[in-house]
């Protein structure tokens, strides 16, 4: 209920009709209708009222119909019983308008007093003007404290979500610093153990491997497997930290686009050189960068994200990797090429039955859905990706940086 009908539960403005709702009632009661046209235009005022929290402007615009009307219909709309009502509608439409619509309802009040219906001679009509006048100061001062204090909650709320992505970017920098690089070096030692053993005399001249060495490389070759999965895990929480600092904004000319994959390429590259991978990876833009929405940026980084993981896992020790990226003005093209794991290598052409090949199959269906493929095979022990996404959206939304600066 509080989150269908937000307006119903606000506090200042329940409370001011609930005054005069009491203020209306009693006033029926002091003075009450001697028929019943008197009584249904008076239920009528009543039930708008207790609308009125739920739909403010609709209800007040009602309420000065129904009490200017009433004066057509029964001689108890006379009786000075509408008078709250009345009040309250012109500061809630003061409230939930703004400067030039309360201006308009003053000048109108003084019209109405002064030339269309002048109060009786025991009135006074300088009293009216400043009642109505100070309703509707009421009104615009209220709606003028809300608005400064919403700006001022929603400004602590962006510093502090500036301040939380300031902290996840320095702790995904420091995890970096504290943990790849021992994984790296340990990785290092594990691979020139296994090389060590495949290049031993004994074998470089032709001779077996005995089962010693040949149970100490496995249990380095596991070691090794293990190190990898380990730091692929740390890159994952890497990502995960920074993940709010990838979002895209929108852009006219794809230049943020570009900055984003170009800079998880870099970020890939130097955890695969740190590896002992040799990649060597493209970045060309052919005809134009695409201006993509934030959707198929998040998409595409992801996917290149997943596709360096899966490079760090599943590629041959020390091999040489190939990735491009190919910017078109209507499309990505992401092809990737290497040698695989000798325990991988004979594997089935389908990349959702090679090891976290889920990934891949769930970027393939998230591809599709965007009109795009994703193609990956298998053979000769040699891994060859592609993928194609095209870009037909531009999402003018601001980013999350442009919404914590704003």
């Amino acid at each position: 209920m509080r989150t269908l009908h937000p307006n119903l539960w606000h506090p200042i403005r329940f409370i001011i009709m609930l005054i005069v709702l009491v203020w209306t009632v009693y006033g029926v009661c002091y003075e009450p209708p001697t028929d019943i046209s008197g009584v249904v235009w008076i239920a009528m005022l009543v039930a708008a009222l207790v609308v009125s929290p739920l739909f403010p402007k609709s209800m007040s615009v009602a309420i000065i119909v129904i009490a200017y009307a009433g004066d057509l219909f029964t001689s108890y709309a006379s009786s000075g019983n509408s008078l709250p009502t009345h009040l309250y509608a012109y500061g809630m439409l003061a409230y939930s308008t703004n400067v030039i619509i309360a201006a308009a309802l003053f000048t109108y009040y003084i019209a109405t007093i002064l030339l269309i219906s002048p109060p009786s001679p025991g009135t006074n009509p300088v009293s009216m003007i400043s009642m109505y006048a100070m309703v509707l100061l009421l009104g615009r001062a209220l709606s003028w404290s809300e608005k400064t204090t919403r700006k001022r909650f929603e400004a602590a709320q962006n510093k502090n979500r500036l301040q939380e992505l300031e902290s996840r970017a320095r702790i995904a920098d420091a995890i970096h610093d504290a943990v790849t690089g021992d994984l790296s070096a340990a990785a290092f030692v594990a691979q020139r153990h296994v090389d060590g053993v495949s290049g031993s005399p004994s074998v470089a001249a032709g001779g077996p491997v005995s089962a010693a060495d040949a149970a100490d490389a496995e249990d380095w070759r596991q070691i090794n497997e293990y190190i990898l999965f380990a730091l692929t895990n740390v890159h994952r929480v890497i990502d995960e930290l920074n993940m709010d600092a990838t979002v895209l904004p929108g852009d006219a000319d794809g230049e943020a686009l570009a900055n984003l994959l170009r800079a998880t390429m870099n970020d890939g590259d130097r955890r695969l050189r740190k590896l002992g991978f040799e990649i060597t990876s493209i970045r060309h833009c052919a005809g134009g960068k695409p201006s993509a929405s934030r959707e198929t940026a998040e998409l595409v980084n992801n996917l290149l994200r997943e596709i360096y993981a899966n490079i760090a896992r599943h590629a041959a020790p020390g091999s040489k990797v190939d990735l491009s990226v190919i910017l078109r003005p209507n499309a990505i093209e992401i092809t990737q090429i290497n040698p695989m794991k000798e325990g991988i290598a004979g594997a089935d052409g389908h990349d959702n039955e090679l090891p976290g090949g889920h990934g891949l199959a769930s970027f393939k269906k998230q591809l599709e859905s965007h009109q795009g493929t994703l193609t990956a095979s298998a053979q000769d022990g040699s891994w060859t990706l592609f993928a194609y996404i095209p870009v037909t959206v531009i999402d003018d939304s601001p980013g999350l940086f442009e919404q914590v600066q704003a």
